[in-house]
């Protein structure tokens, strides 16, 4: 697509969930398109898969003020629909932190507007291949309907871990956890091994325990580190601003110093923590490939416990399941875990040096999202991958793009009018997952858009 094409112009949003939702409500005030069609596999569409959890006690991981609207510029959206709706019972909206459902239904009412007033039409299909032709880009769904489109952004959302290494098949693994009815074979006596320690992990560990389970479950990642709990912000009054040359060890000094500034004054670690958030992107460009690879080898899971934090209620039920021995976190690697009738005997060796056997039912894998797309099962990447229309991002995380979020093909061409947004983009950004990240980059890309000629 160039700034020169005629006429009004034909968008695709390939994935309903969080991002393709809150770039179908930005992209629908612009003139200049005729119109927006959202395809999801699942039909999820508002909500995707984080947001559609349905227990009350997935909460999102920060309080509600913090959400946002739909836009970069609306800082109350959430918590105002909030109080205007009555959608949780809280005394103070803004300060809770709410189910993940109630965010879905926020973001979901606000789609259904632009969807009511024809601006965007939703397509229950996958798409499964994209082709560049003279006309925009041609999309092909999974049932074989083909449409060109003038811009196409991806909304990919999280793909799923891979398999974990050295796991051998069984029915009593399970990688994607998330989902409908993966937990149901579990019995409440069996043993369960859940690999990572992270906010997935988490979450399953509190819904196993909801169901009464009657074994300890077991936790395990390389350094055995759970999420640290939030904390009611406060506006950072000396925020940093002269971050040193983008290394690993200068930006840790720097940030280590400036936090415990903050907390001889009285200001929580958390407000540091999200100050420099908001500067990562920048870093994260600035630094050389060698950097980030020492920054993801070294800080990786330091950072993600700092970033990703739990609701302090959350954290007290994790506190609770460990004081009643009803939750065991191990600090090593798997050696091995042997596939048996019953479940599978797993080799450990734990960070310290010493080695121990485990027989366990189940083994989760809640490592996380796959970062390398080279590796995910998505057959829309595996297809852009494989026709060179797109080729895999810095350090090998996500997809290549330009620092608008466009796509770079194999031959490192910018393929105009062709975008991703939120974890595709990681290798480029880094801090891409979370909704203000998603807004910020849509509101870029937005006033992009405007600037064109139509």
């Amino acid at each position: 697509m160039t700034s020169e094409s005629p006429g009004r112009w034909r968008v695709a949003i390939v994935g309903g969930g969080v991002a393709g939702s809150l770039a179908a409500i930005s992209f629908a005030k612009l003139q200049q398109i005729e119109s927006i069609a959202i395809f999801d596999r699942d039909g999820a569409f508002g909500r995707g898969l984080a947001y559609s959890a349905t227990a009350p006690w997935h909460r999102i991981n920060v309080p509600a003020y913090k959400m946002g609207g739909v836009g970069a510029e609306d800082t109350e959206g959430f918590a105002d629909w909030l109080a205007e709706t009555g959608q949780a019972n809280w005394c103070d909206y803004s300060g809770s932190f709410v189910p993940r459902w109630v965010y879905g239904d926020y973001i979901a009412a606000q789609l259904s507007e632009i969807v009511a007033s024809g601006r965007a039409v939703l397509h229950t299909d996958a798409i499964a291949h994209v082709e560049r032709n003279q006309s925009g880009y041609e999309l092909t769904s999974s049932s074989g309907h083909r449409q060109t489109f003038d811009f196409v952004f991806l909304c990919l959302g999280n793909p799923s871990p891979s398999p974990f290494p050295g796991v051998e098949t069984s029915p009593r693994s399970i990688t994607d956890v998330w989902a409908p009815g993966a937990l149901d074979p579990i019995g409440l006596t069996d043993h369960v091994l859940v690999i990572g320690t992270g906010a997935t992990a988490v979450d399953v560990v509190i819904d196993l325990n909801r169901r009464g389970m009657r074994r300890p479950i077991t936790m395990i990642s390389r350094r055995g580190l759970l999420p640290l709990i939030d904390a009611p912000a406060q506006i950072d009054p000396t925020p940093l601003e002269n971050w040193p040359e983008p290394t690993v060890r200068g930006i840790f000094a720097a940030l280590v110093k400036d936090t415990h500034r903050k907390m001889a004054a009285g200001i929580p670690w958390q407000t540091s923590i999200d100050t420099f958030r908001l500067q990562i992107a920048r870093l994260w460009t600035d630094a050389t490939l060698a950097e980030r690879e020492r920054f993801s080898r070294h800080l990786r899971a330091i950072w993600l416990v700092h970033r990703h934090r739990l609701a302090p209620d959350v954290a007290q039920s994790l506190d609770r399941m460990q004081g009643e021995k009803n939750l065991n976190v191990l600090a090593g690697r798997i050696v091995s875990a042997a596939a048996t009738s019953a479940g599978y005997d797993v080799a450990i060796h734990r960070r310290g040096g010493t080695a121990m056997q485990l027989t366990v039912n189940w083994i989760l894998n809640c490592t996380g999202p796959e970062e390398r797309y080279d590796r995910i099962e998505n057959p829309l990447v595996k297809s852009m991958l494989a026709s060179g229309i797109a080729r895999r991002g810095n350090n090998g995380l996500g997809l290549d793009v330009d620092e608008t979020c466009q796509i770079v093909n194999l031959a490192g061409d910018v393929q105009r009018g062709l975008y991703a947004i939120g974890h595709a983009t990681r290798g480029a950004f880094w801090e891409v997952t979370a909704a203000t990240n998603i807004r910020q980059q849509i509101l870029n890309i937005t006033n992009t858009l405007k600037t064109m000629v139509h």
